[in-house]
């Protein structure tokens, strides 16, 4: 692939702005720039289902200080603060949809030249000369091989990176400047290496837990000490955290699922999953569920105020090995043991369509932008608008330290065109344009906090912290109205009793009138279409037209009309 394939497309944060929203925004007349303005005004104003646009809302809403009767107002005070709330509501939008235009930083992808160049085929020797000092010294390799394999995680804001080995070894780094922060070397009493099978950061990058080999104990990442050991999280799997509850999860050996409030240091709750050990397990991010993957193949849906799973998928024929969720929570991203990666609608539960594999997955994520990464064998492949539809060809491929490696992780750094691999030697970052979010808000996630913000941040953190039971599938009913139970019991019941009624048996007819013919007569008979509309009035406008009678009429007409003449008690059979 040529070398000018990435040259001048890719750019770290500053890719694909906008001449004309440049040139509006540069421009030097007033009336250009007011027109631009308004204009943006009333984008604000439609896109937040305003009824009418912000612009001049003082004069036609009250015009001259009169009121809607159109009255003039007596209260000269109230008058003057609802012009002043008016001033504030149009300086407000006016500084909203300015900051909108100014906004021009996007995701850049690769692009090629020609229909015969792929970006696949773009490694990281050629790609690294193209990119901004900065972004390409986050290409490098790490040869770790005593406490190998290795696993990565990020944190929120993406400043700070956790490697653990799988015997025992964990470095917490400082991912922007590459430094070392912190190193832990872990065995168990003193003799053996540890067995540490997951790890993940709390609500900073302050404390981290780690799940060893008989429980989950949580370090603080400055000094290395162990602050606290779980008891009730016994032969752990699996970590999660979810942030916005204060909740670590964690999920075993023996199939259980438990979750603690690590603001209070209590258990919330331990459900039972009854599926057997469980080695995957991942939170959607927009409604805090956790998916679990088990054995047999199915994945499975929890929530800490609900003792059973909230739904259960059969995703493949195998153990399920690997699964992720998008930013969204629309979309679930399944691998199992038969070589199939599945693509899930977490809003209908059905499979969108599913990848092939050639070589069994060990672990996959899905990026801020919707870029999925898959790390099967020694190749880790991306795939770019994978989720949605489905892709023909991978947007890039790299193969770690050039074969020879088995792939145990990938992670997409927050907020960063880079990934992380842990693998069999050690780790590797990697550099994929487009797969990190541009924008980023401070007050959320912020990589640059002083140590007075970060502790700002985790008061307010806790201040808004959400309470366990809030956790559902669909986090826009909280707060709602419940619908009345004897409703719901009702529609229930008819459910089912139309489910579980049988299909009633057309009784065989006399002679002559059981054919197939005088069947389908009697079946279409009440059924009416155009053809038969048409033939009714047709006939109808003949007989009055010469005049017989009472006009045209229908078997089943005629037979009401002979009931309510004859009367008496068989007139039921005539309706």
């Amino acid at each position: 692939m040529s070398s000018d394939v990435a040259r001048g497309v890719y750019s770290s944060k500053h890719s694909k702005s906008s001449d004309s929203k440049r040139k509006l925004h540069n421009s030097s007349d007033p009336v250009l720039s007011t027109t631009v303005t308004l204009t943006a005004i009333d984008k604000y104003a439609q896109r937040n289902h305003s009824s009418k646009s912000l612009k001049g809302t003082k004069e036609k809403d009250r015009p001259n200080g009169k009121n809607a009767n159109g009255k003039k107002r007596k209260d000269k005070k109230a008058e003057a603060q609802l012009m002043r709330h008016d001033e504030k509501r149009v300086a407000a939008a006016v500084m909203a949809a300015e900051a909108e235009i100014l906004e021009t930083q996007e995701s850049g992808f690769i692009e090629t030249e020609s229909e015969m160049e792929r970006t696949h085929k773009l490694k990281q020797v050629s790609l690294k000369p193209h990119l901004h000092e900065q972004t390409s010294e986050q290409i490098y390799d790490l040869n770790l091989t005593d406490y190998a394999p290795y696993s990565v995680c990020y944190d929120r804001p993406g400043r700070h990176m956790l490697l653990t080995g799988r015997t025992g070894h964990v470095a917490i780094m400082d991912a922007l400047t590459r430094t070392l922060k912190r190193e832990l070397f872990l065995t168990d009493n003193g003799t053996s290496t540890n067995d540490i099978r997951s790890a993940t950061f709390l609500h900073n990058s302050s404390m981290f837990a780690l799940a060893e080999k008989k429980h989950v104990f949580i370090y603080d990442s400055t000094t290395g000490a162990e602050i606290h050991r779980l008891n009730d999280h016994i032969d752990p799997l699996c970590l999660d955290f979810l942030p916005y509850h204060w909740l670590l999860c964690s999920v075993g050996r023996a199939g259980w699922l438990k979750y603690t409030d690590t603001s209070t240091g209590t258990k919330v709750s331990e459900h039972r999953t009854k599926l057997g050990p469980c080695s995957v397990m991942r939170q959607n991010p927009y409604n805090a569920v956790m998916h679990l993957g088990h054995g047999n193949g199915v994945v499975t849906m929890w929530s800490p105020s609900v003792s059973q799973p909230l739904v259960k998928i059969l995703a493949h024929r195998g153990p399920v090995v690997s699964l992720a969720n998008d930013l969204g929570g629309n979309y679930m991203v399944t691998a199992g043991a038969d070589m199939q990666v599945k693509v899930w609608d977490v809003r209908t539960f059905q499979a969108v369509h599913s990848y092939f594999s050639r070589n069994a997955v060990m672990d996959m994520d899905i990026s801020q932008t919707g870029v999925l990464g898959i790390g099967s064998g020694t190749d880790v492949t991306f795939w770019k608008d994978a989720i949605r539809v489905k892709a023909k060809e991978p947007y890039m491929k790299h193969r770690v330290l050039n074969g020879g490696v088995s792939v145990k992780s990938t992670r997409f750094r927050p907020f960063e065109d880079v990934v992380g691999i842990g693998h069999s030697k050690g780790f590797s970052s990697v550099v994929v344009p487009g797969v990190g979010e541009a924008n980023y808000d401070s007050f959320e996630n912020n990589m640059f906090a002083d140590k007075k913000q970060r502790q700002e941040q985790e008061v307010r953190s806790l201040m808004d912290k959400l309470r366990p039971e809030m956790i559902q599938l669909n986090p826009e009913e909280i707060g709602g109205v419940e619908r009345d139970k004897k409703n719901i019991m009702m529609e229930k019941r008819d459910l089912s009793a139309a489910a579980d009624q049988k299909p009633k048996k057309e009784k065989k007819k006399a002679r002559g009138r059981n054919k197939i013919s005088k069947k389908l007569a009697r079946k279409h008979a009440n059924i009416m279409d155009a053809g038969k509309v048409k033939l009714i009035e047709k006939k109808r406008s003949e007989a009055e037209a010469t005049g017989r009678g009472e006009g045209f009429m229908t078997p089943a007409e005629k037979k009401r009309k002979k009931g309510l003449e004859e009367g008496g008690a068989l007139s039921r059979f005539f309706k």
